[in-house]
């Protein structure tokens, strides 16, 4: 049977490791691993012009659906729009009875005709052709009627799966919106008028093509387009000739590769919004001489910063805040230890600093609409305790109420709390770090501790919602999460800190955060262990081999075992000219200058001095850290007489999970820790196979969601 929308749909497996059910009569119970790997129930809200209609995308088992609810009834109870043939992905909202919404739909590529298959076809299974994912944009009325497909003459299906995406509405014009389409593989931007369907192209661009922005008037500002290898990105700007024509000049190149998710590093030159005037744009960057990310005004004719807009001395700022209806710039946001933010308007800054009062400092509050008249603001909240929440909240009376959450089974768990952790590495440095302690503790528990290094490493943690954290405090585990030196969003200084210190001074951070904790009587120093992925699995590997009575076992998740042979695969994959070759010797050093030091601090090459339990996992199809960095580990762990458990995760990669993987991974890394670093408060069901957790008996399934469906296998 054809798997819709990739699987999206298909049943959870369900937990064979349940924690303890907590006090039926007073607290709700713990969350099981069923809960941490479900789709989102509800996402892409969207608030009308008014403020009185809330458009979102609502998931259950077997269904993706489109909801419109009315504030302003008593009972808020959503109306779904069903669409037949296509799947929606997101909305926006052009008056109170008018809407545009971005959906997906399949056609059969051996067809002799092009039309979209309809979605129960799909389902029942009776559907043999070969269907292809394209996305379109539709116009439709707030009760799904009126229905207009925009560019539906321009179908290039064979050669663009995702073809059809909003760029902008215009402002004082309810008739149009800036949409781009591929056409004979360009890209191109066009005006569209949503009640007709007639449409003007306003930009030309390329096959290389892929993105436009524009100024507040809808005209074309900049044009991006990616090299044939596909790592970098050419930013062009518009300036408009004497004799009326346009003229596109190359201004800025930036270094694109698939390693970004390993990097969070402040952007060289990051293009966020229309500025005041036609040829000015919002951009963040780390200009020279400056020691944080912030955000500037920029002149696209005079290829210039001409004004500073927000920056913070201590932090890297993250993105800013434009009103919907006149792109109007109205704050900026960063991380300190949640969310914070600094607004133009006083007023606003007066009711987000009160929200954010009456919510705790734990939440990160984000204003993600407001209505025309700015009387009614469309919330998303989260943070340890709160996996996401869409809420209302009235300017005028000060009241605030949820509308939906983002994870309705964790919203009905007992979730564990985070807390800041401020300590001094050894040689001085000021470091942050979070503590998220199980929920239901008694006075004096000591649970054990899962220290827990971020991947990047130019990236960081905050006060968030994290799965994995969440998962791990659910079955009994205090996690610790340090910013060692080189983490991103504190400045220039603190992220060169970073720079070859492997296995050194990032390393002696996370340690110097675990003995912190002992000290403070918050962990016991036998009772640790250190999981981490990517950049987080090499400095698991580098404890268990660099100080291996620190800990009672590590596991590594994609993580890097090899030094040289990561800095030789990067040079093969993008050239020892590239930026990006550039950057990670800069990181971790040169594999010829640096060999010696490469080698010390290469896990590989101390495996002799491990005496912990090692587990090692790994995507077979990660692109970014190739998986023979944990097959080396564990030949060399064989060699040396050392066992270490190793999965492969079927059609995984770096930072995606293939069909019932993540689920596997989880069960995998609880299995192992209740073997190693047992918690006191929960344990293996009885008869639970110890040797196979991805194969529990049917018995074994307690304390599990309803959305859960125990007859399927995790594999």
């Amino acid at each position: 049977m054809f798997k819709l929308f990739f699987l999206i749909l298909t049943s959870l497996v369900s937990c064979a490791l349940s924690p303890a059910l907590a006090d039926a009569d007073t607290k709700p119970p713990f969350p099981v691993i069923a809960d941490f790997v479900t789709f989102p129930d509800f996402l892409n809200p969207a608030l009308s012009p008014s403020g009185r209609y809330l458009s979102g995308i609502a998931v259950s088992e077997d269904k993706i659906s489109f909801s419109v609810i009315d504030l302003t009834t008593e009972d808020r109870t959503p109306e779904i729009v069903e669409l037949d043939t296509f799947v929606p992905l997101a909305s926006n909202w052009i008056t109170d009875d008018r809407l545009i919404m971005t959906v997906q739909g399949y056609v059969d590529l051996n067809a002799s005709e092009v039309g979209f298959i309809p979605i129960a076809d799909l389902q029942s299974g009776n559907f043999q052709g070969h269907p292809l994912a394209v996305t379109r944009m539709i116009a439709l009325d707030r009760d799904g009627s009126n229905r207009l497909m925009l560019l539906s003459d321009k179908r290039d299906f064979k050669h663009s799966i995702h073809n059809a995406n909003l760029i902008s509405l215009i402002h004082d014009d309810k008739d149009h919106i800036l949409m781009v389409a591929r056409f004979q593989r360009d890209l191109d931007l066009f005006k569209v008028n949503v009640m007709t369907g007639a449409y003007e192209r306003t930009g030309l661009g390329t096959h290389r093509t892929i993105a436009w922005m524009v100024d507040r008037a809808g005209e074309p500002a900049f044009r991006l387009n990616m090299n044939r290898r596909g790592t970098k990105v050419y930013i062009y700007a518009r300036h408009d000739r004497d004799n009326g024509k346009i003229n596109w000049k190359k201004i800025k190149t930036i270094e694109l590769n698939e390693m970004d998710e390993m990097i969070d590093a402040a952007p060289q030159f990051n293009l966020l919004g229309p500025g005041p005037t036609p040829s000015t744009y919002y951009v963040a960057a780390r200009l020279d001489g400056t020691e944080t990310a912030g955000i500037y005004l920029y002149d696209l004719e005079k290829d210039a910063y001409v004004e500073t807009i927000s920056i913070h001395p201590d932090f890297d700022i993250e993105n800013v805040l434009f009103t919907q209806s006149t792109n109007a710039f109205m704050g900026a946001y960063y991380f300190e230890d949640h969310l914070t933010f600094d607004m133009v308007d006083p007023d606003l800054q007066a009711h987000i600093d009160d929200l954010q009062a009456s919510f705790g400092e734990t939440t990160n509050l984000f204003p993600l609409q407001t209505s025309e008249d700015g009387k009614i603001w469309l919330l998303d909240t989260t943070g340890p305790t709160d996996p996401g929440t869409f809420r209302i909240y009235d300017a005028e009376t000060g009241s605030v109420y949820p509308i939906a959450s983002q994870y309705e089974a964790l919203s009905r768990k007992q979730l564990a709390d985070t807390r800041v952790i401020r300590y001094q590495a050894r040689d001085g440095l000021a470091l942050t770090g979070y503590l998220t302690r199980p929920a239901g503790l008694t006075e004096g528990e000591i649970p054990p501790l899962i220290v827990m290094p971020h991947g990047g490493p130019e990236q960081r943690d905050s006060i968030s919602f994290d799965f994995e954290v969440q998962l791990l405090a659910a079955y009994g585990y205090q996690v610790f999460q340090p910013n060692f030196r080189g983490s991103s969003g504190y400045g220039q200084t603190f992220a060169d800190r970073g720079r070859r210190q492997w296995g050194l001074g990032m390393q002696t951070d996370t340690e110097d955060g675990f003995l912190h904790l002992v000290e403070l009587g918050l962990a016991a120093p036998d009772q640790a262990c250190i999981v981490g992925s990517s950049y987080g699995g090499y400095a698991a590997l580098a404890a268990i081999t660099l100080t291996p009575d620190l800990y009672q076992c590590g596991v590594s998740f994609a993580g890097i075992s090899d030094l040289s042979l990561f800095i030789e695969t990067v040079g093969s994959a993008y050239g020892t000219d590239s930026d990006v070759y550039e950057y990670w010797v800069r990181h971790i050093g040169h594999p010829k200058n640096d060999a010696d030091q490469l080698r010390a601090m290469s896990p590989v090459n101390l495996v002799e001095q491990i005496r912990v339990p090692v587990l090692l996992v790994h995507g077979e199809d990660d692109k970014i850290v190739s998986i023979e960095q944990s097959r080396s580990m564990k030949r060399a762990m064989d060699a040396s007489g050392k066992t270490a458990k190793f999965i492969t995760l079927k059609n995984s990669g770096h930072a995606h999970y293939g069909e019932g993987q993540e689920t596997r991974y989880y069960l995998t890394l609880i299995t192992f820790l209740q073997q190693h670093l047992p918690s006191a408060r929960y344990s293996l069901p009885a008869g639970y196979r110890i040797d196979d957790p991805t194969r529990p008996r049917p018995s074994d399934h307690s304390n599990t969601d309803s959305r859960a469906n125990p007859s399927r296998s995790s594999d």
